[in-house]
């Protein structure tokens, strides 16, 4: 990660915006797994009037490259692609064949400090999809998950305005459960409570 030599008001506006960032709702679904899940357009608009309120600002570049150039950040290569790099070493090919394609993220406040973080992947191809296709969704997918993981941002089902409580809420029998009708009173989405140890 690299940043500007003070993040002092950037680390202070990012602890207000996350305390009022709201959950963003499964609105796509994976019609390969059939699951929900949140699309980057769901992310970002859940979240950048948040940041504006607090003077924040979050960039994204598409970066890449080859080889050697970021082996340093993918040490790991598949049994592809290693057999890749055998056939191209065999050539006496100059530039290695597996490309690599990446986000570079970077988290500005309005006083000039950022926070900037990069991830690279090897660029695959997918079965239907051009090369250029390919690269057009692991760039969104990895967008996606940059966006709420330097957020803190998680997604969850749209329950139409309907609060679903913690599981770990107590709750008394009968229609006038206290509890349950605190928790539907407040706007605020709650965060889920935290995993239990069974014993």
């Amino acid at each position: 990660m690299t940043r500007s030599e003070s993040i002092t008001h950037l680390a202070a506006a990012l602890a207000k915006a996350q305390a009022e960032m709201p959950v963003a709702v499964f609105d796509a679904t994976n019609p390969f797994l059939k699951s929900k899940y949140a699309s980057l357009g769901a992310v970002i608009q859940s979240s950048r009037p948040i940041l504006a309120k607090h003077n924040l600002s979050l960039i994204q570049f598409p970066i890449g490259g080859y080889g050697d150039d970021v082996r340093h950040l993918t040490p790991a290569l598949s049994p592809i692609e290693v057999e890749r790099e055998k056939v191209s070493t065999a050539r006496g090919d100059t530039r290695p064949t597996v490309d690599y394609i990446g986000i570079e993220s970077v988290l500005t406040h309005e006083s000039g400090e950022f926070v900037a973080e990069r991830i690279l992947i090897p660029l695959t191809e997918e079965k239907g999809k051009s090369r250029v296709q390919s690269a057009g969704s692991t760039l969104t997918y990895l967008r996606r998950y940059s966006w709420a993981s330097i957020l803190g941002m998680y997604s969850d089902e749209d329950s139409d305005g309907v609060a679903v409580p913690p599981a770990n809420m107590p709750l008394s029998k009968g229609s006038n459960a206290p509890g349950l009708k605190a928790f539907q009173s407040k706007s605020a989405v709650a965060l889920p409570p935290p995993p239990t140890q069974r014993k």
